[in-house]
C-alpha cells in the first residue's frame, strides 16, 4: 500500500486479522505502548501508518512528555549522567543514579559498573544492540528521560505478543496479598497473580508466597485497569513434559500430601509435579497409616518414583525399591513356570493387570493380549497366568499360562 494515497480515515484500524479474531480483542502491543492509544489492527504495517498519517514521531518534532524513543547512540557520560542520542536525532540526559531498576535488570550491581561497561566501545555496541527504549521525562530547559521506564514499556510489548503466543517465562517476585491473589514485580511491571494460578494445585498458606520469586507466564492483559495476569500453572504445564522427562526413576523423593481418595493420596514434590502413592505401593507402615486415615492435606512423606507411565503420569511408591526387587526375584524364581489364578483388575490398551492369588501384582503386557488373539479382557474375570519377566522399573511381566 501506498503511504501518501491513504488517508488515516481510510485505514481501519479495528481490523483483526485471522489470528487475533480466533482470540480475545487485543490492543497493537507497539502502538499501545508507545502511543497509549488502543488500536486492534495487528497488519506488519499498522504501527508505520499509524505514525505517518496521524504525524507521530516526526524526526524535527519536538518529544512529548512520556513518549519513548529507541536509543541509538551515546554522546558522552559525565559523572552519573549519560547523553543518549534518540531516534530522531534528539539528544537526553538520563541519571543513572537514579535507574537501579534497570542496572540491576541487566546484571549490575551499581549504576558505576554500567558506566565503566558502556565507556568501553565493546560493550556501547553491546548495549545498543539490545536495543533499549528510554521514556521522556521532561522537555525544557532540556531533554530529560528515564531508561527504567523505556525498559517496561519493551517489556510491556513482549507480554502483549506472550498472550497469544506463550514461549517465554519470566521470574516474578511476590509482593503482597490482594483480593483473590497477589501483586507481583515481573521485570519491573506490577502485575496480577491470582490465587487459582499461583501453585500447581492449591495455595494452602497465602503469607507464606509473600517474597517468593517464582517462574510465571503471561496469562492476559486487562485493558481497564492496566493490568497484565501471571499465572504459574501455565509455566507448569509448558514446562511439564519436558520437566517430567528429567524424573529419575527410581529416585528419592521427599513431597507434601495435597489429597486422599479411597485408593491412595496424592502427593507434591518440587513444586510443578503431582504423583499417585496408590495403596498397592505403599510399605506396610504406610499401609497401615492410610486404613487409620492417617494422611492429612500438609503431611510430609518420603517416596520413591516406581514408573512414569506412556501418558505421563508418576507412579510413587513408599517400598524401597531394592527391598522391592529382591521380592520379586525371589517370587519370580519360586513360582517359575507354574500356572498361577489370578484376577483382572483394571484394563488399559498397552496391558491388563492382574492381581495373583497370593496378592502379587502383574501386567500381560498389549503384544501378548494381539499374540494370543484374545477376546477383550474383563475386570473380575479369572485367567491362568505364568510369570514371564521383570522389567527395569520393578514391574512383574505375566504370560497367559498355554503360553510358550
Amino acid at each position: 500500500m501506498n503511504l501518501n494515497s491513504t488517508s488515516a480515515n481510510d485505514f481501519d484500524w479495528d481490523y483483526l486479522d485471522a489470528e487475533t479474531a480466533r482470540r480475545k480483542k487485543i490492543p497493537n502491543a507497539a502502538i499501545l505502548s508507545r502511543y497509549k492509544d488502543n488500536v486492534y489492527n495487528h497488519a506488519d504495517y499498522a504501527l508505520a501508518y499509524y505514525e505517518e498519517l496521524l504525524k507521530i514521531d516526526m524526526p524535527n518534532g519536538e518529544p512529548l512528555v512520556g513518549e519513548a524513543f529507541l536509543i541509538t547512540d551515546i554522546v558522552h557520560v559525565r559523572g552519573s549522567e549519560v547523553n543518549f542520542v534518540l531516534k530522531g536525532g534528539f539528544e537526553c540526559i538520563t541519571e543513572m543514579a537514579s535507574e537501579r531498576s534497570f542496572i540491576e535488570s541487566i546484571g549490575f550491581k551499581h549504576y558505576t559498573d554500567f558506566l565503566d561497561f558502556v565507556s568501553n566501545p565493546e560493550g556501547k555496541e553491546e548495549f545498543l544492540a539490545n536495543k533499549c527504549y528510554l521514556v521522556v521525562e521532561q522537555v525544557k530547559p532540556y531533554l530529560k528521560g528515564s531508561i527504567t521506564k523505556g525498559q517496561i514499556l519493551k517489556t510491556k510489548d513482549e507480554f502483549y505478543e506472550q498472550i497469544t503466543n506463550p514461549t517465554s517465562a519470566y521470574f516474578g517476585t511476590i509482593l503482597e496479598k490482594n483480593q483473590g491473589g497477589f501483586f507481583v514485580n515481573v521485570q519491573g511491571v506490577i502485575g496480577f497473580l491470582p490465587g487459582s494460578l499461583a501453585a500447581a494445585n492449591i495455595v494452602r498458606n497465602f503469607d507464606e508466597m509473600i517474597g517468593k520469586t517464582i517462574p510465571l507466564m503471561v496469562e492476559d492483559y486487562l485493558e481497564g485497569s492496566d493490568t497484565f495476569v501471571f499465572s504459574y500453572k501455565r509455566y507448569v504445564k509448558t514446562v511439564l513434559p519436558q520437566k517430567t522427562n528429567e524424573l529419575g526413576v527410581g529416585a528419592q523423593y521427599t513431597g507434601t500430601v495435597t489429597g486422599a481418595t479411597k485408593f491412595g493420596v496424592f502427593v507434591e514434590f518440587d513444586d510443578i509435579f503431582t504423583g499417585l502413592l496408590h495403596t498397592s505401593k505403599m510399605s506396610e507402615a504406610d499401609t497401615e497409616r492410610f486404613h487409620n486415615r492417617g494422611y492429612r492435606a500438609g503431611d510430609t512423606i518420603t517416596f520413591w518414583i516406581q514408573e512414569i507411565s506412556y501418558d505421563k503420569k508418576i507412579i510413587l511408591t513408599s517400598i524401597d525399591p531394592a527391598q522391592q526387587r529382591k521380592e520379586l526375584e525371589d517370587y519370580h524364581k519360586s513360582r517359575l513356570d507354574e500356572v498361577i489364578n489370578g484376577e483382572v483388575i483394571n484394563v488399559k490398551p498397552f496391558g491388563v493387570t492382574v492381581r495373583l492369588n497370593d496378592n502379587m501384582i502383574g501386567i500381560i503386557p498389549g503384544k501378548e493380549l494381539k499374540t494370543k488373539k484374545q477376546g477383550k479382557l474383563n475386570v473380575g474375570e479369572n485367567i491362568e497366568v505364568k510369570i514371564g519377566y521383570i522389567t527395569n522399573n520393578n514391574r512383574l511381566h505375566l504370560k497367559f499360562a498355554d503360553s510358550k
